[in-house]
């Protein structure tokens, strides 16, 4: 594994985007923004980490879930965190939209000119629309005519608008989609390829409940961090380096896959590399390092149960230990898959408890594998912060099935 080098002594031998901007600092900023968010939201580490990233890499993303789960709130709720001059705080020029199928352009892209009608020349008033936001969140994109989607294609991958003869540029700098369902239909690959990371959103656990209707008395933090930061930052992650054997690693990722039928364009694994830096900075790290390829798993999969297999994969690649922290959390979430279903089928509550007793009995078994292999990480130098996230998962399943037998 390539030795980390320090962040700020990097950053300072770089170019800045602004000479006030001090870009570590700005960092800091941004990672206590995501800490306030993880507060606010509830169960949502790793959109909230997928969405900023993608802000630092001007990278666009999709949720899926069902509604009401929050995607569209934490669109918002970041954009208001990114104040420019004389905003006050109001953040981001943002555009958002719900999408059906009897959407029309306009409402996306502006009303037609009238006064340029009569000039014989066509063109859409785009004032407040679309092609002036800097962060876009389109609800039921996939829902979109092929009017609204092709233009889409271009605003996202050339940040180009065509208004009558004009191409304008735009100043977008992520946009974000959700779903209810995954996209269906081959006219939507172009689509699905451009959202480069693809978060699956779900209701809250029972435990994560609890602290979720205690979070509306909570006292609201509001860091914000100024658009020239996010600039700085963004410059900052051009400037991560990628050493040799992190590319060795995601050559070897691609092979693996392939064997598997996990196809992934060309395109999305030049997008990916830029995925690793953004990664690599909010980990406070001036060099991608093979831990960094977690994130990949909510980059490169198709179909959802791919979702887990590219996990194991890239864990294996950056971390055995990590590798096997990763397979130890797919056994509690198949077991507690089982409970929960038996749970619900059980005839009466003897059943009920014997399906806790035995349910709690391997997430016991799992905890100790998790300690020990967290005493391995300490002895060998290595990170343990994936370990210890999966150690915190498990335990919020573990006090799931504990109230079953607790009554």
């Amino acid at each position: 594994m390539p030795e980390t080098t320090n962040l700020l002594e990097a950053i300072e031998t770089q170019p800045a985007v602004d000479q006030a901007i001090n870009s570590q600092q700005a960092v800091d900023t941004l990672k206590r923004i995501e800490g306030e968010l993880n507060i606010e939201m509830i169960e949502r580490s790793d959109a909230i980490r997928a969405i900023l990233i993608a802000l630092i890499t001007r990278q666009h993303g999709v949720f899926l879930g069902p509604p009401g789960t929050g995607k569209s709130w934490l669109v918002t709720k970041l954009a208001r965190r990114i104040a420019t001059i004389g905003q006050n705080g109001n953040g981001l020029k943002t555009f958002v939209r719900l999408i059906t199928k009897t959407t029309q352009p306009e409402e996306l892209f502006g009303p037609v000119s009238i006064a340029a009608l009569k000039n014989d020349q066509f063109k859409r008033v785009v004032t407040n629309m679309l092609p002036e936001a800097e962060l876009a969140f389109l609800d039921e994109v996939f829902k979109g005519s092929s009017a609204i989607l092709n233009t889409l294609l271009t605003i996202m991958n050339e940040r180009e608008f065509d208004n009558g003869i004009d191409r304008l540029p735009v100043p977008l700098i992520s946009l974000f989609a959700a779903s209810n369902e995954m996209p269906q239909g081959e006219d939507l690959n172009a689509m699905w390829d451009r959202l480069v990371l693809r978060v699956m959103v779900d209701y809250t656990t029972e435990s994560g409940f609890a602290r979720l209707i205690r979070t509306a008395v909570a006292p609201i933090l509001t860091t914000t961090l100024t658009k020239a930061e996010l600039l700085a930052i963004q410059n900052t992650v051009r400037q991560v380096s990628i050493p040799s054997g992190t590319y060795g690693a995601i050559e070897t990722l691609r092979k693996d896959l392939q064997r598997k039928g996990i196809i992934v364009s060309d395109r999305r694994w030049q997008w990916a590399t830029t995925l690793l830096q953004g990664q690599a900075v909010l980990e406070g790290r001036a060099a991608v390092e093979e831990d960094d390829l977690m994130i990949l798993k909510e980059a490169l999969w198709s179909a959802p149960e791919q979702r887990s297999e590219i996990g194991r994969m890239a864990a294996r690649l950056a971390n055995p230990l990590n590798a096997k922290a990763v397979e130890l959390s797919d056994q509690v979430e198949s077991a507690f898959s089982a409970f929960t279903e038996a749970q619900s089928n059980a005839s009466n509550k003897t059943e009920q408890m014997n399906s806790a007793v035995e349910t709690n009995v391997k997430i016991k078994d799992v905890l100790e594998k998790l300690d020990r292999l967290r005493q391995q990480a300490d002895a060998q130098g290595r990170p343990t912060a994936r370990i210890d996230r999966v150690v915190e998962e498990v335990t919020t399943k573990q006090q799931e099935v504990c109230k079953v037998i607790l009554g």
